[in-house]
């Protein structure tokens, strides 16, 4: 019997699903809405995780038997108990508890590029830190959640530049050029209009401003830069904190794998990369960019875990 790995990555706005022939390591991709439980709608996690995996198996014919292990790296898992509720979503697939991983995100976005020692640093929607030690031992900083958490991520760079726009809106703020680029992202009709739009916006619409956000910094708008080098300057203090903690200044090269898309900003990526050397002393740090799939960092962690 064909036996196959299988990878979730799991995030607010949308989930991939990997499928790795054990044989011949050749991989099919398929997708589906948001899973992170805590900023969702009721059942909607679940409902896509159902959905996602149902296309799989019914596309390729698999069956549950045939998964040697899957690893789920979701969004939001931030204790045992966020474990335990991915982990019942994961059963419902039939697949057996020995045979599934439950871990956050940000480990399979690391294993896609990097091995320990190493950190894995996320910023799209949130913005986490986690670093992995040859030892097995892990820390993290950051990831708990917006508002109260997720610094310099997507959403945070959205609650800036909407907060800024709606005290604009309501006649006591300065305006600012890209205020008109959100105005026609979210369909309003004026600015009078506005106001009504953003207050019945979720996690996922907000930092979907974000984007925007970018795109003018990176053109040029010293507003936007403004706030990106912000955002990327607070992320790479989550990141420097989760060095420290695991005292990775007595390794000789440490992989950062940067995973997210607010590193696709050109100028996001260079205050960041530039704010964490200058907070890290010792010159030993190895960026890794480019990861367009981290979803195959969970292949790469099942063949690890699952072999």
């Amino acid at each position: 019997m064909r036996e196959y790995f299988l990878a979730v990555d799991g995030g607010g706005s949308k989930t991939e699903f990997c499928l790795g022939d054990c044989a011949t390591g050749e991989t099919r991709h398929f997708s589906s809405g948001g899973t992170n439980y805590k900023i969702s709608e009721t059942d909607a996690d679940a409902k896509a995780f159902r959905e996602g995996i149902h296309q799989l198996f019914q596309e390729t014919g698999i069956r549950a038997a045939q998964v040697r292990g899957m690893v789920m790296g979701m969004a939001g898992v931030d204790s045992a108990e966020d474990s335990a509720y991915y982990l019942q979503i994961g059963l419902q697939t039939g697949i057996p508890p020995q045979k599934i991983y439950v871990c956050n995100d940000s480990e399979i976005a690391f294993y896609s590029k990097g091995a320990p020692p190493g950190l894995c640093v996320i910023a799209g929607t949130g913005s986490v830190s986690t670093g992995f030690a040859p030892d097995r031992r892990m820390a993290r900083s950051g990831g708990w959640g917006s508002p109260v958490s997720d610094e310099g991520s997507g959403a945070w760079l959205g609650i800036k530049v909407l907060s800024s726009l709606l005290r604009y809106c309501d006649g006591y703020g300065t305006y600012h050029k890209v205020y008109e680029d959100i105005k026609n992202h979210f369909a309003a009709a004026s600015f009078f209009e506005l106001p009504k739009i953003l207050s019945l916006i979720g996690v996922s619409q907000t930092a979907a401003a974000a984007r925007i956000v970018m795109d003018s910094a990176d053109g040029g708008d010293a507003y936007c830069g403004q706030l990106v080098r912000q955002a990327a300057g607070l992320v790479a203090q989550i990141a420097c904190s989760v060095y420290k903690k695991l005292h990775f200044e007595t390794e000789r090269s440490v992989d950062v794998v940067m995973a997210g898309s607010l590193f696709k900003s050109m100028l996001y990526d260079r205050v960041f990369t530039q704010a964490l050397k200058n907070l890290i002393p010792k010159d030993n740090l190895r960026f890794c960019r480019e990861v367009f799939k981290p979803v195959l960092g969970g292949i790469a962690l099942a063949k690890i875990l699952f072999a």
